[in-house]
């Protein structure tokens, strides 16, 4: 007899355990969609959120039969949510002082430049010197543990306002999420150094490549592709001539395009012996990619690059629990995102709400007739005022396509840095 059972959200309780629901997971607040409720707030937030059936373990948890008659208080449906708290018109920067968001663009553009001195040097065929680097991975973790927000919108702003991608930017993009997603991770201090000096040169190897072939507008063809999957082998190349390069950093490098389910290239490690800090790597810089024009393919909006890597993870291309890491700590709707709302405003997403991923703080810039918001009304999803519309994300908008400056509302969002 099957141990699962689909019931009404009405007939669940504590005790039972979940084993999925009628919503996909990107519209729920639940990064998982199997767990034992053990806190009533489940409940309500299911409930909350439209959900009307759920599976049921009956092997893991409790069956109807034996489970409480009367379940929690229920919460309103999703159309009407309960406003809990206050909305404000131009609070302060969410990310601290204007001069706290100076420091961090001038901390980032400070370390986009020494990367490309890297860079410069290393294919003027000069040696590279990783003490030069270990400066630029210290500031970075410690502008990142201090304003990650404002860390992440000068991510955005960086990669908005770039016409023209380069190594050295690419490595500076995948070292700001790697550290990141090293903090979300617990990671130990040498372990984040480690991690932050293989990201800035975890492409090192295309320049031993034709120069032309990392920023080529279409697709590649066959044999270009057999050349640029030779790159992380190349880098092991130039890497070996390098004094005192920690070896982690080395197998790191070599191993970022290898997968936990052995896809991925050039296929030299043996199962089991992939490094965990080389699918750190590997995550930031697969959703750079995904979020980035490359090889003829337009950039994915961060929503659905999010989505990708949710569904490489459930696909066991990489470790799922850091790909669960990975999508708490950049949002359904990460930051930077341009939002549709059920009231028909437009929004860009400006802060984070952990605890419910799908109620993030936003920026509002047009109303519900497209009109411009001017100023912009700020308002945080969680925590919404009585005497205001309840407001709730519809769907990504492409900014090109609404004809959206974003830049000017993000710079905004970290004091006008």
């Amino acid at each position: 007899m099957a141990s699962t059972k689909r019931i009404p959200i009405d007939q669940l309780t504590v005790g039972m355990f979940i084993a999925g629901l009628d919503q996909p997971w990107y519209k729920t607040p639940f990064l998982l969609h199997k767990w034992l409720v053990s806190n009533p707030d489940d409940i309500v937030q299911l409930k909350r959120h439209g959900i009307q059936i759920v599976t049921i373990d009956t092997d893991r948890g409790l069956d109807v039969g034996t489970a409480p008659v009367s379940a929690p208080e229920s919460a309103p449906p999703a159309t009407e949510p309960q406003p809990v708290a206050a909305e404000t018109v131009e609070p302060p920067p969410a990310n601290g002082h204007p001069s706290h968001a100076a420091a961090v663009a001038a901390a980032y553009q400070e370390a986009v430049q020494a990367v490309e001195r890297v860079f410069t040097d290393i294919e003027a065929g000069q040696p590279l010197k990783i003490a030069t680097l270990k400066p630029v991975v210290s500031k970075l973790l410690k502008t990142i543990v201090e304003q990650p927000e404002a860390m992440m919108i000068q991510f955005c702003l960086d990669k908005m306002r770039r016409f023209d991608g380069t190594l050295a930017n690419h490595g500076m993009d995948v070292c700001v999420l790697t550290l990141i997603l090293a903090v979300e991770n617990s990671c130990t201090e040498g372990e984040m150094e480690t991690l932050g000096l293989a990201a800035l040169l975890h492409d090192i190897g295309f320049v031993r490549l034709p120069r032309n072939l990392y920023r080529k507008p279409s697709p590649l063809t066959e044999q270009e592709q057999a050349l640029m999957r030779q790159h992380p082998q190349l880098a092991a190349t130039v890497l070996s001539k390098i004094d005192l390069l920690p070896e982690a950093v080395f197998h790191i490098i070599v191993q970022h395009h290898e997968c936990q389910d052995g896809s991925g290239y050039p296929k030299i490690v043996k199962p089991g012996g992939l490094s965990p800090l080389a699918q750190l790597v590997a995550l930031a810089d697969t959703y750079d990619d995904l979020v980035t024009s490359r090889y003829g393919r337009p950039p994915l909006l961060p929503h659905d690059a999010i989505r990708q890597l949710f569904v490489l993870g459930a696909k066991g291309r990489y470790d799922k629990n850091l790909v669960e890491v990975a999508v708490k700590m950049l949002g359904v709707y990460p930051l930077g995102s341009l939002i549709k709302l059920n009231t028909n405003e437009c929004a860009v997403v400006i802060g984070l709400n952990h605890e419910d991923r799908l109620r993030p703080r936003i920026r509002i810039i047009r109303g519900p007739d497209g009109e411009i918001r001017n100023p912009p009304i700020e308002s945080d999803l969680q925590n919404q005022t009585a005497d205001q519309p309840a407001r709730t994300i519809l769907r990504a908008l492409d900014p090109g396509r609404e004809q959206i400056d974003l830049p000017q509302y993000l710079d905004v969002a970290i004091g006008g840095a």
